[in-house]
């Protein structure tokens, strides 16, 4: 595992290269920056959950969709077969990826005025998930 934050993070990820897609999942400047150098010198893509803020060179692509959307578009299957027959069974069954901390909030939509101003006086921290359905 490499930690994003650390300041030779591209030097880190660099070594597991080269890449031809990336993808950015907070989708700031710095990531679309540190993306387009790791896909250096030959160029390639990346796709982001955000629209483009850093200048990019002539041989980088950003893809920018929402994420559900542009995995079912055809022209990105290949991408999409390695994502969900390869990475994600991988990642999930070696226990690489940790899902979001979360709050169940009981209640069902009844629940929900109380749960927003919890949040918005600093009572939760995290996120919370209402099932409208109970």
């Amino acid at each position: 595992m490499v930690d994003y934050r650390t300041a030779d993070v591209v030097d880190k990820l660099r070594q597991f290269g080269p890449y031809k897609y990336l993808l950015t999942a907070s989708g700031d400047a710095a990531s679309q920056k540190a993306l387009a150098t790791l896909l250096q010198p030959a160029g390639g893509k990346f796709a982001s959950v955000l629209p483009n803020t850093a200048e990019l060179p002539s041989n980088v692509e950003m893809v920018y969709n929402a994420f559900s959307q542009a995995a079912q578009e055809e022209k990105y299957s290949g991408w999409r077969d390695w994502w969900y027959q390869d990475y994600l069974p991988e990642v999930l069954s070696k226990g690489l990826v940790e899902s979001v901390r979360f709050t169940k909030v009981d209640g069902g939509l009844r629940a929900l005025q109380q749960a927003s101003e919890d949040v918005f006086n600093g009572k939760v921290k995290g996120k919370l998930v209402v099932d409208p359905q109970e």
